[in-house]
């Protein structure tokens, strides 16, 4: 009875807030090595991902330097290494997160799955924040950053589970 009382009293003291931490985490160096195919570019990044307990949400902070052009999307998409697959959750285009110049950073729910059907990719649907989270467990899930240069994806990388707890704004 203790522990149900002292349960609901942090639910209620949780309620509304987002907890990401003790969360899952994954991370990726995006580079124009793992296009695919791979492309000539000076373009890199780094991609921080964090799932709330819940796994209704996602914080996401990806980092550019040095891209050719100018950006224009940026899609978590299913596919192992080494081949393209379709794009499950966008942050730009289609996306409604900001791109500073060299940072892309926010929040994304279960309203932002493009529609997509990753069966034939990755063999199961990625449909909700917690199969995109259970698909990068398995290393099935991949960033890519299109440019108006290269706009089939300029840098690009696998996420993989990360348990550095560097704050949200390292490198």
């Amino acid at each position: 009875m203790k522990k149900l009382l002292i349960g609901g009293l942090l639910a209620a003291f949780f309620a509304g807030k987002v907890v990401y931490a003790d969360g899952l985490q994954f991370s990726a160096y995006l580079s124009g090595a793992q296009e695919v195919p791979a492309v000539e570019t000076e373009g890199s990044g780094r991609v921080k991902v964090k799932f709330d307990k819940g796994l209704s949400s996602l914080w996401v902070n990806v980092k550019v330097r040095n891209l050719a052009g100018n950006l224009v999307g940026a899609h978590f998409h299913c596919g192992l290494p080494g081949t393209n697959g379709p794009v499950a959750f966008g942050l730009i285009a289609p996306g409604d997160l900001t791109f500073d110049g060299q940072r892309i950073k926010g929040t994304l729910d279960n309203s932002d799955f493009t529609g997509a059907d990753c069966t034939g990719a990755v063999g199961r649907p990625v449909s909700n924040i917690a199969a995109l989270a259970f698909a990068m467990e398995e290393g099935l899930i991949y960033l890519n950053v299109h440019t108006d240069f290269l706009p089939s994806g300029e840098v690009r990388g696998q996420l993989l589970e990360d348990e550095d707890e560097d704050d949200e704004d390292d490198d």
